[in-house]
């Protein structure tokens, strides 16, 4: 025998007890199918699962591939699998054994020839982390669902208790003015009088129209309340540009951006509502927008947005709300003078 015949054997031998000692399963075969070179560990797993060793590669791939339970394997089609069963190149098993294997396929090209690669990966301990990691995934996002809905009610729960304390202070105040008003009937007033009991009545009466703007009498100011409830349910508002000063339209600010914090935080999940506001000429113009995650291309105004374009509307603002990726809700706020022009109101 010729020695360079002899060296080509060992030098195939060799080859073969490498890839042999390979702990994965491969298989190199021509683009028709015929094997040129398979190891020991893939005719292993593949008579496991099919009962029978590597002959042909395209036949053996669809039968891999059509194969749900088969001699004890088990395929896993789980949601999570990233790049499982696309296009039919990647296929995974669980063995008898607990074992978990991942077959592939990939297309070679080399010098011009075609050369089809079939690997056998155990993926055991990456699937179980890859499943732990899954399951914990789900379990805080079925927490954040649970905690935003607490933080909704929480926002809700404080709303009504600032009605409840707002109409508790108006009903002592037309419980006042009820009582001042039958002791005038009783016994004549001075002009000063007349017109301090006309303006009680006034302001009582303006506070029944606007009772969501009617500020609680606490502590805190209104943007404190604001904020400490921002914090509650993990948003951070921020603004920018000076505020308006004169207290009702103040108020209509704070209205909005309330009604935008508790939407951006329910429907986006947002954790940051930005307030741009800039003074134009008759008055304030403010966008607010939110950090939220999920992109909205329309929004279809519920019972809260409804009530806040009512309210501004009535004292001379107005309200838009535009999709930009996200929703952006854009309200112009009259100047004081301006508002009263409009409305017949009255500053307060």
């Amino acid at each position: 025998m010729p020695k360079q015949h002899i060296r080509r054997l060992k030098l195939a031998r060799m080859i073969k007890e490498a890839v042999d000692s390979y702990p994965g399963g491969l298989c190199l075969s021509t683009e028709a199918g015929k094997p040129i070179l398979v190891n020991q560990r893939m005719n292993e797993l593949v008579g496991i699962l099919t009962g029978h060793t590597v002959i042909e590669v395209t036949s053996m791939w669809q039968e891999i591939t059509a194969a749900e339970q088969q001699n004890g394997c088990v395929r896993l089609r789980e949601q999570w699998l990233t790049g499982a069963d696309q296009a039919g190149s990647t296929v995974i098993f669980r063995y008898p054994d607990g074992r978990i294997w991942r077959f592939r396929q990939t297309v070679l090209i080399a010098e011009g020839s075609t050369v089809i690669q079939t690997e056998g990966d155990d993926i055991t301990d990456l699937y179980q982390k890859s499943e732990e990691h899954y399951r914990n995934n789900q379990r805080l996002l079925a927490l954040q669902e649970r905690q935003r809905d607490l933080l909704a009610n929480i926002v809700k729960i404080n709303r009504d208790k600032e009605l409840l304390a707002t109409k508790m202070r108006i009903h002592d105040e037309l419980g006042r003015c009820l009582i001042a008003t039958k002791q005038a009937m009783q016994k004549p007033l001075t002009p000063q009088e007349r017109a301090g009991l006309l303006a009680d009545w006034e302001e009582a009466i303006r506070d029944m129209e606007n009772i969501p703007l009617t500020p609680t009498r606490s502590e805190s100011s209104p943007e404190e309340e604001l904020l400490r409830v921002a914090e509650m349910i993990g948003c951070k508002v921020i603004f920018r540009g000076r505020q308006p000063t004169e207290r009702r339209v103040l108020l209509l600010l704070y209205a909005a951006v309330r009604e935008a914090l508790t939407n951006a935080v329910r429907h986006a999940g947002a954790d940051r509502l930005l307030v741009d506001i800039t003074e134009t000429r008759k008055g304030f113009h403010v966008e607010i927008s939110c950090s939220g995650n999920k992109e909205v291309t329309s929004v279809r105004e519920g019972d809260g947005l409804s009530s806040l374009r009512r309210t501004l509307e009535q004292e001379g603002a107005s309200m838009q709300v535009v999709c930009r990726g996200g929703v952006v809700l854009i309200v112009d706020l009259p100047a004081a003078e301006h508002r009263t022009k409009s409305t017949g109101g009255h500053n307060l």
